[in-house]
């Protein structure tokens, strides 16, 4: 074996591990990119007294694409006047608070009564169909009174669900109210998957059809194995398809540039491989 023969062999055993160090750091910085840019609190409202209003936490627990809802979880937290001798926990007087929910009544606490956490659910605007580039619309509305006088609102938004990012694009604040826009769209890992779904989807498409291509051209009739393969690979993509994040319907973008195509292709390729293997042991 000469020189040049053993420095190409061993070529691999160097680039393969550092391929692999730089893809696993590339992986690490994309993803603590992700996590410091979701790992943010927003706060809306007149910040000019934030010592003396009732403070509305909001936590963005899910976003249900397909019904077109979001699910908070909302804590309301009386300070200073508002609050029972210093206790954020519980309204020194009844306090009611309007939300922009359509199934849930105002929030009411009554004076001295510990105050707990509540669920809302909220509209949403826009289209799931249009997954992986899909967004949505809200508007968030918060107003509050204690024994019936309008008290300062401050709210805060939180981001807690790892398939969307829910961000504000405009605010409006009012006497004893607060209005904040708010935009969802998906995550920067979600949005990879969906293209590396996609990608793959293409992949063992084209594969099945190069691979029924070799058969008819070799005229090696019906090679069982193979249309094993190509059946598995078949019904395989339609559970790899119902693993896409949020389970789009049927009919989003993702089935019309890739998931239809790649069914379409590996039942083609089936077919033709049969109808040419019964031929030729016909003939």
């Amino acid at each position: 074996m000469s020189e040049q023969e053993v420095k190409r062999r061993r070529w691999p055993y160097f680039v393969v591990p550092i391929g692999v160090v730089l893809a696993v750091g590339l992986g690490a910085l994309g993803f603590f990119s992700e996590f410091s840019s979701r790992n943010v609190d927003y706060t809306i409202g007149d910040e000019s007294h934030p010592g003396n209003a009732v403070n509305v936490l909001t936590t963005v627990q899910r976003v249900d694409a397909a019904p077109r809802e979001m699910v908070l979880q909302v804590l309301v937290m009386p300070r200073g006047s508002y609050a029972d001798n210093g206790n954020e926990t519980a309204p020194a007087k009844d306090l009611v608070v309007e939300t922009s929910s359509l199934t849930t009544a105002p929030l009411t606490f009554k004076a001295h009564e510990r105050i707990t956490a509540r669920e809302l659910r909220v509209p949403l605007n826009g289209v799931v169909s249009f997954f992986p580039f899909d967004r949505y619309t809200t508007q968030l509305y918060f107003g509050a009174e204690t024994a019936g006088v309008p008290a300062p609102v401050l709210l805060t938004v939180s981001d807690h669900d790892p398939g969307f990012i829910t961000r504000p694009t405009a605010q409006q604040t009012g006497d004893g109210e607060v209005t904040a826009d708010l935009e969802v769209k998906r995550s920067r890992s979600t949005f990879f998957l969906a293209w590396f779904q996609g990608i793959v989807m293409w992949a063992l498409g084209l594969s099945v059809l190069g691979g029924a291509v070799h058969i008819m051209r070799r005229k090696l009739g019906l090679v069982w194995p193979a249309l094993g393969w190509m059946a598995a690979t078949l019904f395989a993509l339609v559970g790899f398809r119902n693993a896409a994040p949020g389970l789009p319907p049927i009919g989003s973008l993702i089935d019309y540039c890739a998931f239809f195509w790649a069914e379409a292709i590996i039942t083609l390729s089936l077919v033709m491989v049969t109808l040419k293997g019964v031929r030729a042991r016909a003939s």
